[in-house]
């Protein structure tokens, strides 16, 4: 699958087949017994996992349904499979082991390629990339262009347990205060409160949240410290692979993909959301 911009915010993505952090971790899949698509048909739905946290792939509308890029995704791929879609809450830290309990059938979260991941089940190809980047509280009045403008004693980051933001902070900061917080809908106003002075997080939502925000700041192009590249975690079933793959391939080639992804890049959020996994 070719990947193509749709970040119409003018966030700085990489597309190229390169831009995946480890692209074995997204093509290869051995089988472990697992027949999704024989499960989803018997029962008659498709459990998607989404954490609701992170915009703008998955969060709560005002009327509190599912909503975001991969929300609208999850029910396309459910109307394919002619199913119905079952929510499946997960958290960045449960994750792993909600995949491991065999709790969902395809997590659709905004969820970032890792080596984590990929070894505790298969990925999907990939269908958006980012970057990690700094969201800051404009107060701070300061600019935080590289990591070893971050990583000084003096400068406390903000991130969320669990996901590959507190990741990325624990394996190259070791000089910054790290402030970890619990709540993922609430972290963007503790930042803005004056709790740490910048949050690592992707650069899609970093713009997504400072031009709601006036209190939060974001680079105009930011500066991008690592590329994360988004795709579905599945269980280890090659053969579910490949079916969610033919329809991420159809939407792509019909121009759907583009059509629902600019689609929440642009309209205002009215949900409080937070950060990536």
């Amino acid at each position: 699958m070719t990947l193509r911009p749709t970040d119409v915010l003018a966030v700085l993505l990489v597309w190229a087949a390169n831009a995946v952090a480890d692209p074995a971790a997204v093509e290869q899949c051995t089988a472990d017994g697992h027949d999704v698509l024989a499960s989803v048909r018997a029962r008659g739905t498709l459990r998607v996992a989404q954490t609701h946290d992170y915009r703008p792939f998955s969060f709560r509308d005002v009327r509190q349904s599912p909503s975001g890029i991969d929300a609208e995704l999850a029910r396309n791929l459910a109307d394919d499979l002619g199913v119905s879609v079952e929510w499946i809450d997960t958290t960045w830290s449960t994750l792993l082991s909600d995949l491991q309990s065999d709790r969902f059938d395809i997590a659709m979260s905004g969820v970032s390629v890792t080596q984590e991941r990929a070894a505790a089940g298969c990925f999907s190809a990939a269908y958006f990339s980012t970057g990690k980047t700094a969201l800051t509280r404009c107060a701070v009045h300061r600019t935080f262009d590289t990591l070893a403008q971050l990583d000084a004693p003096q400068v406390t980051v903000i991130v969320n347990r669990g996901g590959t933001n507190e990741r990325f902070a624990r394996d190259h900061l070791t000089h910054a205060r790290i402030v970890v917080h619990e709540d993922n809908r609430t972290v963007f106003a503790a930042l803005a409160a004056g709790e740490a002075d910048v949050m690592i997080t992707d650069s899609v939502e970093a713009r997504l949240e400072a031009s709601s925000n006036p209190a939060l700041c974001v680079a105009d192009p930011p500066p991008l410290f690592e590329v994360v590249t988004k795709a579905f975690l599945i269980p280890k079933d090659p053969a579910w692979q490949r079916r969610v793959n033919a329809w991420l391939e159809r939407l792509e080639q019909s121009g759907a993909l583009a059509v629902i992804t600019d689609r929440y890049l642009n309209a205002p959020q009215t949900a409080t959301a937070a950060h990536p996994g």
